[in-house]
């Protein structure tokens, strides 16, 4: 099964001593393995005098926090620790009788184990359609150390896998990140070749096996939109265009910015990751955002927005362009210039025609003109008829 950083629900752990003897009473409450931050910790409890402490999160990847309760009363209360994590809906509550006890360390990881966590992610689009260069990569969190790390990998039709880099990283909350990224082959993840990472470490109790395939079901191309900045930025030094891609399958996607078709920096843009469309459906929609100088953006600067996805025909691009002048759209002016050329020849035609027509009324009228001189020409004299018919009058007379 794929895992992936993604909206996850914490773990919430009741937090007690063991034994004490005096007051105050500290309890606490360890809420792990949830992402993204925050959580909302509220204590409920019959004692009249408490106090409560939320301790910051910890974590690159998923979250671990604490929040402990302080009370002076040496009774046994009850104590009930809330917990409500929005973008995941959880909502728990977690219940503890205190007894007098020293106080607690702050710190989670004095009292529970930091579990390690792997994450698969597949290639990007960019990589695999236009640097063809495609890559796996397989993270390891939450480590206290990087001896005695393994990383293996496996493919599904051919073992071992190949040679993988690998790094790690030392982070502020004292705990090490294993980065191992395998290059695969283009034709082999196109057509749906499967890869496993396996983790291996003393402190687990067995290794950590992830596996990532191509992923399945019916391929959607993204709609692509780009927005100008609002009318409310029209006095700011900065300006923001929006691209919306959306109604894609799967969510694999990548997006780059252009100014005059020089790539921007990824620095200077920021992609949300794919979420979920509402509906039935399965496809997904993202939002990239991009800041520009006022003075860029007066200028008249083509920026454009660039998505890779692998439902799009060949090159697998789809690019939409805006700036301050809009541009006629290529397919309209080829339009226009294709109905400019067909009035052009209906024109011409009837022109043709005309002519022709007056031509032929020339030429009729010319035959008859003439038809006329050279009858009028022969006939001198008054035709034999009409002399019988003028004495036939002039006798009844």
């Amino acid at each position: 099964k794929t895992t992936r950083a993604s909206v996850q629900e914490p773990s919430v752990y009741p937090l007690k001593p063991c034994k004490a003897d005096t007051a105050p009473v500290t309890l606490g409450c360890l809420i792990k393995d949830y992402f993204p931050d925050p959580v909302n910790v509220i204590w409920h409890s019959n004692s009249p005098n408490m106090s409560t402490v939320n301790f910051p999160a910890l974590g690159s990847e998923l979250k671990v926090t604490t929040s402990q309760v302080t009370t002076k009363s040496k009774s046994a209360k009850t104590f009930t620790c809330q917990v409500t994590h929005a973008p995941s809906g959880f909502n728990s509550n977690k219940t503890i009788k205190g007894r007098p006890s020293p106080r607690l360390m702050p710190r989670p990881q004095k009292y529970e184990p930091r579990g390690v966590n792997t994450y698969l992610i597949p290639p990007s689009p960019l990589d695999l359609y236009v640097r063809k260069a495609p890559k796996l990569t397989c993270l390891v969190v939450d480590l206290e150390s990087k001896e005695n790390v393994t990383v293996t990998w496996t493919q599904e039709h051919r073992n071992p896998a190949g040679l993988a880099a690998q790094s790690s990283t030392r982070h502020h909350n004292a705990t090490t990140s294993i980065t191992s990224i395998l290059p695969v082959d283009v034709k082999d993840w196109i057509e749906g070749e499967g890869y496993r990472c396996s983790v291996n470490h003393p402190q687990l109790p067995r290794p950590i096996v992830r596996a990532i395939t191509k992923a399945q079901g019916q391929r959607s191309a993204p709609e692509v939109y780009v927005f100008p900045p609002p009318p409310e930025e029209e006095n700011k030094d900065k300006h923001t265009l929006t691209c919306l891609i959306q109604n894609f399958f799967p969510e694999d996607i990548s997006v780059r910015w252009l100014q005059d078709e020089m790539l921007i920096p990824n620095t200077q843009h920021r992609t949300t990751a794919p979420l979920k469309s509402n509906g039935p459906g399965q496809g997904f929609f993202i939002f990239s955002r991009l800041e520009v100088t006022k003075a860029h953006w007066a200028q008249n600067k083509k920026f454009t927005c660039q998505v890779i996805h692998e439902a799009l025909p060949e090159p697998r691009t789809l690019t939409k362009t805006i700036s301050k002048i809009p541009e006629l759209d290529l397919q309209d002016l080829c339009a226009e210039e294709a109905e400019s050329e067909e009035l052009e020849e209906l024109w011409t035609s009837i022109y043709v025609f005309i002519t022709l027509f007056l031509l032929s009324v020339s030429y009729g009228a010319t035959v008859t003109l003439l038809k006329v001189e050279s009858c009028t020409s022969v006939g001198g004299s008054t035709p034999q008829t009409l002399h019988d018919y003028a004495n036939i009058l002039q006798t009844r007379a």
